[in-house]
């Protein structure tokens, strides 16, 4: 084989880092060796079209690669909508389909090297066609994977070390191989082993009483969920085909404390979406601050070729847009601040100890997610030294000493 070196870029999503890993699993199988983009032959660059901003921003990468290396291939995979492809074949030397990864000709077996945590993709595509969003394009409709394909691989991972386990899916709680995605989650849960089990992206039009039970009934299912909401507007929801509206999502948000008071929420949200006025706005402040989620990530709208959204004039802004942009992660950052400093005092005055699971270490710190995926570091001195050895890929108890608004420090408990 000519080339023997490469390097990857990853753009979006979770399934997109989740391809990407897969990528160099098989590359490295193959023979190949990660480098810097000076030296490799190669180049991957993981797409997502998504949003206007992100393809905006591949242009400018790829003739950066090629002033620092104009010898390199530089090869795209990902979300790639149909139109954009004779467009970016014209600087890249080829586009090969994601979703026929494992028959890619310069690639062989695949084989895992992390043994922290591990993302599977259960399902691929969306049927939603949300107005906005180019993924049933690029990624095509929703198939399935069967459940004894997703079983027999956790149970392998598991079985090999591995501590937290998330599936992935463009709309995941619509999964349909067989089971109900909460029945899959319920035969996941009774593959024995000390572990997390999570999930991404979930759809509100899927999300089952049944499922949300799954919050008090699966051991293994760590209290975090990502419900994308995208504007708290009804009018605006009905524009983007989302499929519920805003007093909808808040039943269901009602439902998830209900059943789990513990669990922590994260969402998606647009701003500036065509037609969205002062009024629509409001309303999705309003539930910012109702909600009052762990995380959110806000995006302004821009529009993408294909979609329904594309042919309705961008009449927001660019600097309303960001206006707005700011003053919801100023919400964001109220509540998310508020959140944290309870860990440290709770509510009944009693110190807690919280699990964690290590993942990694950078000069004095190790650093790790709280089990409703809260990030935190701890400081390690002292005679505390031989305690915190090799504690990479463990569970252990903490307690936190200082909350931050987006992640939280503590001490050995």
């Amino acid at each position: 084989m000519q080339y023997k070196s490469y390097n990857i870029i990853t753009y979006g999503c979770q399934m997109n880092k989740s391809d990407s890993e897969r990528i160099e699993s098989l590359l490295e199988n193959s023979g190949f060796k990660k480098s810097s983009l000076s030296k490799a032959n190669y180049v991957f660059l993981n797409l997502c079209s998504v949003r206007q901003s992100a393809i905006d921003r591949v242009w400018g990468k790829i003739d950066n690669i090629k002033k620092i290396n104009n010898k390199i291939k530089i090869i795209l995979t990902g979300c790639i909508l149909p139109s954009e492809k004779k467009k970016f074949l014209k600087k890249a030397d080829d586009i090969l389909d994601i979703n026929n990864l494992f028959n890619w000709s310069i690639l062989e077996k695949k084989i895992d090297k992390n043994k922290i945590e591990k993302f599977i993709p259960i399902m691929t595509g969306c049927n939603n066609f949300c107005s906005y969003c180019a993924v049933p394009y690029t990624r095509g409709r929703e198939k399935s994977r069967p459940v004894k394909d997703i079983l027999d691989e956790v149970n392998k991972l598991i079985v090999q070390g591995y501590k937290f386990i998330t599936l992935l899916g463009q709309n995941v709680n619509s999964y349909n191989g067989g089971l109900k995605f909460s029945e899959l989650l319920k035969k996941i849960n009774k593959i024995p082993g000390d572990y997390w089990l999570s999930f991404v992206t979930s759809h509100p039009k899927d999300m089952s009483d049944e499922l949300i039970k799954c919050f008090k009934t699966c051991e293994h299912l760590i209290p975090y969920l990502h419900l994308p909401i995208q504007s708290g507007s009804n009018k605006i929801l009905k524009m983007m085909n989302r499929k519920y509206t805003a007093e909808e999502y808040l039943k269901l948000i009602k439902k998830i404390k209900n059943i789990n008071p513990n669990i922590n929420l994260s969402t998606d949200v647009i701003v500036g979406f065509p037609g969205e006025t002062k009024k629509d706005f409001k309303e999705t402040a309003k539930i910012m601050k109702q909600v009052k989620f762990d995380m959110a990530y806000i995006a302004r709208y821009s529009p993408r070729p294909d979609t329904a959204a594309a042919k309705l004039k961008n009449n927001v802004l660019q600097v309303e847009k960001k206006n707005r942009e700011k003053i919801l992660n100023n919400i964001l950052k109220n509540t998310a601040l508020e959140k944290n400093e309870k860990l440290i005092n709770p509510s009944n005055g009693s110190s807690k100890n919280i699990q964690i699971l290590i993942e990694s270490k950078k000069n004095n710190y190790y650093f790790g997610k709280t089990r409703n995926f809260k990030n935190v570091k701890i400081r390690t001195v002292g005679n505390q030294q031989p305690t915190y050895n090799n504690l990479i890929g463990k569970f252990i108890d903490i307690k936190i000493i200082k909350a931050n608004i987006w992640n939280l420090e503590g001490e050995l408990a």
